[in-house]
């Protein structure tokens, strides 16, 4: 008997050992988060989100910037890990929590402002205040660094995105106005033209009539038989220099917009292959600089210029908004306290586990003779 409670002590002994080895070694995970604010709408978060946790992306982004503190099996887990997307979640401004505690009168008008700026910017207004990013490792300044590296992750892969969206819209607006642009010049001079045969003809007129043209030289409306009304030759042909006059100015306007857009398509054509290159975010938007700096050299005239200048002025606010304004509002910390179940708790359990198994097996016969025993008599 005492042989079997010293058995059954030695493992529980030897359980709580092998706790502690599995509690302070596999087991012992710390988890640091932190909040990175960047201002975005519903689905430019999901946009950004399905890029930032695709294998692909990621590999990428360690070619470039790996992560402080892992060793290469290390880098190969959280590549694996990333299609679980447990790393990445959205803020929203108002959240449920806030929508419990804040005042009615406050709760409203932000609903307000909210709804204001979606009718407004439609799909652009941002509903969500940043995200959150966590990590876990068995090291607590680990956890911290690779949380905060993951931060600087999704700015990334948020501004290569952006970077990306902006040249195929910029490519799309040009390839749609060139689609019409010919279409828009044959009317114009069309429509020039029948301007100028009705002044010639209106012209015409009024030299068959020299009499009529001085008389209707003071008055707009020529009134005939029955009431009606007519237009008076004079009336009629400032009319129509008038809208020929309109209608040059709007061809003017095109053919500045034609050279605008034949500028930009060569630059957009280089953009696009530069951008292919492109290994991250930030190196997205140097070449883009890169591109639109030997273009400035070559703008000649004041149209190509503006044009330049409006390209620019986007890719300005790309970089702004997301490398300048986009920072952590709750920086990772280093954690003291490891996730559960804690080395306490593992331990615990591996030697309540250990203790129990060896009492099994210690006192199996006893066991075994105590479940052959028959019932007695039910009373």
């Amino acid at each position: 008997m005492r042989k079997k409670v010293v058995a059954v002590l030695v493992a529980i002994v030897v359980g709580a050992g092998v706790g502690a080895a599995l509690g302070y070694g596999p087991l012992l995970r710390y988890k640091s988060e932190g909040v990175l604010s960047m201002e975005i709408g519903t689905a430019e978060y999901k946009r950004f989100a399905e890029l930032a946790v695709d294998g692909h992306t990621m590999q990428q982004y360690v070619g470039v910037v790996p992560p402080p503190g892992l060793e290469p099996s290390q880098v190969e887990k959280l590549v694996r890990d990333m299609p679980r997307g447990e790393w990445l979640m959205p803020v929203p401004k108002v959240s449920k929590v806030d929508a419990k505690q804040l005042p009615d009168i406050l709760l409203q008008v932000e609903q307000e402002r909210e709804k204001a700026l979606l009718s407004r910017d439609g799909a652009k207004a941002s509903v969500y205040l940043g995200v959150q990013l966590g990590y876990s490792a068995p090291d607590p300044r680990q956890a911290a660094d690779v949380a905060g590296w993951l931060g600087a992750y999704f700015k990334d892969v948020a501004t290569r995105e952006t970077v990306r969206e902006l040249v195929s819209r910029w490519a799309a607006d040009n390839r749609q106005f060139s689609d019409r642009a010919l279409e828009r010049k044959l009317k114009y001079e069309f429509d020039i033209e029948q301007a100028q045969n009705r002044v010639a003809a209106l012209k015409k007129i009024m030299a068959s009539y020299p009499d009529a043209a001085r008389r209707e030289s003071q008055q707009v409306v020529d009134v005939r038989k029955d009431n009606e009304k007519f237009m008076s030759p004079v009336a009629q042909l400032v009319g129509t220099e008038s809208e020929m006059i309109d209608i040059r100015e709007k061809l003017q306007r095109l053919g500045r917009e034609m050279e605008q857009q034949a500028f930009a398509k060569a630059l957009i054509t280089d953009a696009q292959a530069e951008l292919g290159k492109a290994r991250s975010g930030s190196e997205s938007v140097l070449k883009l600089a890169d591109v639109i700096v030997r273009f400035s050299k070559e703008a000649n005239t004041e149209a190509q210029r503006e044009k330049l200048s409006s390209l620019a002025a986007d890719m300005s606010s790309i970089s702004a908004r997301f490398l300048s304004q986009a920072q952590f509002i709750a920086q990772p910390s280093v954690p003291s306290r490891p996730e559960r179940p804690r080395p306490l708790m593992v331990i615990a359990l591996a030697a309540v586990l250990a203790g129990v198994l060896a009492a099994l097996f210690a006192w199996r016969d006893a066991l075994v003779q105590l479940l052959r025993e028959p019932q007695g008599p039910k009373a």
